[in-house]
């Protein structure tokens, strides 16, 4: 059977046929998009900061606009939810089918606020920093708990949670006051007799209520209702709280045994216990990273004990 050739030169007409056809299609496809787009009318993008997605897909579907959603941020001014940026950008002119992208808040970064009482302002302040918050305004007064140039309270007070930025507040010991004024010391953990000749030396009147404590003995200070470093010169009478004969000073024999965490520099560890008494500070301070705690405590009833490492919450451990 004789099979027709094809020449060399026909091949090559075919190839520029095929090429050519290949090439209008597409030049009429691209012309065909090109209408079908341009025919779409323009639109001004809305204003989209701090709707809501649901508001903001009901907006701009009734422009004809799509919206995706492109990332999360935190933002104090705007609660969770809410849109905190566009792309593109309110005001601007785009086609009808134009995507909107939108970064989302959510809301503002809460941070636990460190103990710094006792550290200098310098400690103070690269602590609160190292937290995500800011130092605030410092002032100071006469002190007989802390030497001079320590933070002796802050505002707010340490284990509060905070917007992160926010300002923390500190009181500065100015040292031993001069001999005109006297200060009131702490007599928590000292005995009733040694709290009661300081205050008849200075004129106070004392009031005491004994109350039955664990782990404190009998005759001991567990409370004072006048606050250590009270200048006594407007104060008339102290009231104490004192273990009562029932009390005993010795503690339920349990221990909490915690590892902290490898790799870095010092972390900042906190320990917070949670039983029928509320809750209360076990431990505060910068340990190294592998170093190792080992702290006695006296719970009432069923506990819980929260371990914070720079001010974040990464363990919750029931005592039993």
């Amino acid at each position: 059977m004789h099979i027709p050739t094809i020449s060399k030169g026909k091949a090559v007409l075919l190839v520029v046929a095929a090429v050519a056809g290949m090439a209008f299609f597409y030049v009429l496809f691209d012309w065909t998009m090109s209408v079908l787009v341009h025919s779409r009318k323009e639109v001004m993008v809305p204003d989209l900061h701090g709707k809501s997605l649901d508001d903001a897909m009901s907006l701009l579907s009734l422009l004809d606009l799509g919206i995706k959603k492109d990332g999360e941020d935190f933002d104090q001014a705007l609660p969770p939810g809410t849109i905190v940026r566009q792309n593109p950008v309110a005001g601007m002119m785009v086609r009808e089918g134009k995507i909107i992208k939108v970064v989302i808040s959510q809301g503002g970064q809460t941070v636990y606020v460190p103990s710094v009482t006792g550290q200098t302002v310098r400690a103070a302040e690269i602590t609160i920093r190292s937290y995500g918050l800011t130092l605030g305004e410092e002032s100071s007064r006469y002190s007989v708990m802390a030497d001079k140039d320590r933070v002796i309270s802050q505002d707010p007070p340490a284990g509060s949670t905070v917007e992160k930025d926010a300002l923390i507040n500190l009181v500065i010991s100015a040292g031993t006051p001069p001999d005109n004024i006297k200060l009131l010391p702490n007599f928590s953990g000292k005995t009733i007799d040694e709290a009661r000749r300081w205050s008849e030396q200075n004129h106070l009147n004392v009031e005491t209520v004994e109350e039955k404590i664990v782990g404190m003995a009998p005759g001991t200070v567990a409370s004072q209702d006048v606050s250590p470093d009270t200048d006594i010169s407007s104060v008339r009478r102290i009231g104490f709280v004192v273990a009562s004969a029932e009390s005993t000073a010795e503690l339920p024999g349990k221990t909490f045994y915690y590892e902290i965490p490898q790799g870095g520099s010092d972390r900042q560890v906190r320990l917070m216990l949670l039983d029928e008494n509320g809750e209360r500070e076990l431990f505060s301070g910068a340990k190294a990273p592998g170093s190792k705690l080992e702290i006695p405590f006296a719970p009432k009833g069923r506990a819980l004990i929260r371990v914070f490492v720079n001010g974040i919450l990464v363990e919750e451990r029931e005592v039993k």
